[in-house]
């Protein structure tokens, strides 16, 4: 089993479109990650790595929680249940961001905040394909 199977699997908790978000910012965070460490230096590529595993973090934490009233999916229910995901990944993004400032010496903050953007931009460029997503198989 390669890895990309091992981390499907792990992620199996999440709906389909979520775990594409993950597949996708982690691949492209490494990518990035691996290419600045090679033209500049590890340091560098670790920043990038470490500026995009917060929102990745914050996705797989967020997901459960924004769909835990799948009975009453009023729209009232649905909104609450958004906001609160929301918040969470607010927090984890913020908590782990702070870890890593606290923790990581040779930090560059400007390659930190390179990968945080690349990792939105690529979970805003998923949530635009949302309109593809047949809603009664959630695929």
């Amino acid at each position: 089993m390669n890895e990309s199977q091992l981390l499907a699997k792990k992620l199996n908790f999440l709906p389909k479109i979520y775990r594409k978000v993950v597949y996708q910012q982690l691949l492209v965070s490494l990518i990035v990650g691996v290419l600045a460490g090679f033209f500049f230096n590890i340091h560098v590529g670790l920043s990038v790595f470490l500026g995009a595993l917060p929102v990745i973090i914050g996705t797989v934490v967020a997901t459960p929680i924004a769909n835990l009233k799948k009975i009453k999916r009023s729209p009232g229910s649905i909104v609450i249940s958004a906001l609160k995901a929301e918040a969470v990944k607010i927090a984890v993004i913020f908590i782990a961001l702070w870890l890593v400032y606290k923790f990581y010496v040779q930090l560059v903050p400007i390659a930190l905040v390179i990968g945080l953007i690349l990792s939105v931009l690529i979970s805003c460029l998923a949530i635009s394909d949302i309109d593809n997503i047949n809603i009664e198989t959630k695929e």
